[in-house]
């Protein structure tokens, strides 16, 4: 016959048992909803297998979802959505070629080389300025190793610029918002990504800026078409912290910050997966090559620059509005004053 054992609680230890038994259970649903059957289950109130554009949520990137313009997503769509599923090739259906999707959606499982292969690697490039002129500097430079504050081997895919809450944000270049998202699990904060042509850049490249952090979600929409030195948002410290993706205690927040990043590709399509724009054929560039106005913008040809050319003069929007150069095509993102 067996034992009978009686586990005697105290009024702690019965609450952290409780406290750790909700945790579980909320992490449990929280994981469930991140993917296709999750989302599947939650949407589709009138259980026909598929959740109509009443029933999805975030209006705005419906038909990028329904990717057959049927008018309703499908299970199968949300698996392609959430990178669960790669397409049938007999589906008519395309995505980024996988080095792309690798390299930029920077996932746990995802190649760490295919971020080097496409351009994450230090080019020792800096900004200058005229001597009589301040402007915001960066803390963080391109492709630093970020490692030691993520969960694995990690690099920093543009350069930050630390700036007070609530200083605005400008577009660098003419463009097109195609993407804005909350982030509220991301790193990366409230988002912003603009698309520029060879046309609105003066570059033979599809070019994409991206800005992150943001202190709340910015009046742009999707689809508006904004002019160089038009204001984006206000800085801010939003996005999941690096203490919060290793499971630690998080002892300070972020200081406020503009991320800043530059992605460009020769092919004109993009995938939006719903978190991230991830262009075709898409490489990295370090964000100080921009401004060099010319090509090469590669990663690789700009590490072998003589060191005198390293430093490169950057373009940038007065307070008083004035442009200096006056026929730029791009600036600082931060407006600069003498």
């Amino acid at each position: 016959m067996g034992r009978k054992t009686t586990v005697r609680c105290n009024p702690s230890t019965a609450f952290r048992l409780l406290f750790v038994s909700v945790l579980t259970a909320l992490s449990a649903e929280v994981c469930a909803q991140k993917t296709a059957a999750g989302i599947m289950s939650k949407l589709d109130r009138n259980g026909d297998a598929s959740i109509s554009r009443e029933e999805w949520r975030k209006k705005r990137i419906f038909d990028k979802v329904d990717l057959d313009g049927d008018g309703a997503i499908s299970f199968y769509e949300l698996q392609l959505r959430l990178g669960e599923k790669v397409p049938d090739p007999e589906s008519g259906i395309e995505l980024p070629d996988p080095v792309s999707i690798s390299a930029i959606r920077r996932g746990r499982h995802d190649n760490v080389q295919d971020l080097k292969d496409r351009g994450l690697i230090e080019t020792g490039l800096y900004p200058v300025w005229d001597k009589d002129v301040t402007c915001r500097g960066i803390d963080h430079w391109y492709a630093m190793d970020y490692s030691r504050l993520r969960p694995k081997q990690a690099y920093h895919g543009g350069v930050d610029i630390p700036a007070p809450f609530g200083t605005p944000i400008h577009a660098v270049m003419d463009g097109e918002v195609i993407a804005v998202y909350e982030g509220k699990r991301s790193p990366r904060g409230i988002e912003v990504v603009m698309r520029h042509t060879p046309e609105e850049s003066g570059l033979p490249l599809h070019l994409y800026s991206r800005y992150t952090h943001f202190q709340r979600m910015p009046e742009v929409e999707v689809g508006q078409r904004l002019k160089m030195g038009d204001i984006i948002g206000p800085t801010g410290n939003t996005g999941v912290l690096s203490c919060e993706l290793k499971h630690e205690i998080c002892r300070k927040s972020r200081r406020p910050v503009l991320h800043f990043d530059i992605l460009y590709t020769s092919n004109e399509n993009y995938y939006d997966n719903g978190t991230m724009v991830i262009p075709y054929e898409a490489h990295w560039m370090d964000p100080n090559a921009l401004f060099r106005k010319s090509m090469p913008v590669d990663s690789q040809s700009m590490a072998t620059l003589p060191k005198q050319e390293k430093a490169v003069p950057i373009s940038y929007l007065l307070e008083n509005g004035e442009l200096y150069p006056p026929d730029t095509r791009m600036i600082w993102p931060y407006s600069c004053h003498r």
